[in-house]
């Protein structure tokens, strides 16, 4: 990377070593601002710890496990969810449901590999992983303690700091003006009762030139196509597809192994800490 400094101590003392590092991804019916998101379709792709310290960037390493499943959820597709993972209720509707046999088989896939294990997935605090264990303990079922959790879009916001002489920054950005209109320097009443006032003189930022510069506030976005991007230099090939998504987000950590594995280790939770989202 190097347009953007690791924020990130390579001796950084770890909490906890995970052993197996589960990128996961989930496509759903929709956001849990506006109902109870059920999963339509999940991803999970599995690296040993080892593996992941001596990947190579944009690599995926040989040695993986992976399972993707496709869901029927049991209830109505959002149009605006279908529009981005091409998943509706008529192409899903002979999956299986999110049942027993269902958890089985990630409760299996998850517990041959060798623990402790982390789940990382981007935003997953907030999204993923309440909708994960949602749909598990409505079948009164858990996974085991041993299984952690961390959220890679927290884990980026340290690790794609910007440094001090990049003209990349979290807040501000300068733009050009060129399409800005010229507005005239509106006139002060109080000026105009009393001569003997002193004008005071403001900047009018509405009253530039075609070679004037301005700062504009506006935030670093963090999505995983814009941290895909900032590392490789071009944005995913596929997204909203769960495990094209799980490789970009593996292929985006891959590319600073040491620091990316400080943070899980250091950042992770138990999955059984996090609160359902229904």
């Amino acid at each position: 990377m190097t347009l953007f400094e690791i924020n990130m101590s390579r001796n950084l003392p770890a909490v906890k070593s995970c052993n197996s590092l589960v990128f996961f991804d989930l496509e759903t019916t929709g956001l849990p601002a506006f109902h109870s998101p059920k999963i339509t379709e999940l991803s999970f792709c599995a690296v040993e710890r080892n593996q992941f310290l001596h990947g190579q960037p944009k690599q995926v390493p040989r040695v993986t496990n992976r399972l993707n499943l496709c869901i029927y959820p049991s209830r109505l597709v959002d149009p605006e969810a279908t529009n981005k993972t091409k998943l509706d209720n008529y192409n899903l509707e002979h999956q299986s449901k999110f049942d027993e046999d269902v958890f089985s088989v990630i409760f299996s896939f998850l517990n041959r590999l060798k623990k402790p294990i982390c789940l990382i997935a981007h935003n997953g605090f907030r999204f993923d992983f309440p909708i994960l264990r949602s749909e598990i303990a409505k079948l009164e079922k858990e996974l085991p303690e041993e299984i952690f959790c961390a959220d890679s879009l927290l884990i980026f916001r340290k690790l794609q700091r910007p440094s001090p002489n990049s003209e990349f920054v979290i807040e501000d950005i300068t733009i050009s003006t060129v399409e800005f209109p010229l507005v005239p320097t509106p006139v002060n009443p109080f000026q105009l009762i009393n001569e003997k006032t002193p004008e005071k003189k403001k900047p009018n930022k509405l009253n530039l030139t075609r070679n004037t510069e301005v700062k504009c506030r506006k935030r670093l976005t963090f999505r995983l196509e814009d941290v895909y991007e900032r590392v490789y230099g071009q944005k995913p090939a596929t997204s909203h597809v769960a495990e094209a998504d799980v490789i970009a987000l593996l292929l985006s950590a891959i590319a600073t192994p040491t620091e990316f594995l400080n943070a899980v280790d250091c950042d992770s939770v138990p999955f059984t800490s996090i609160k359902k989202c229904w």
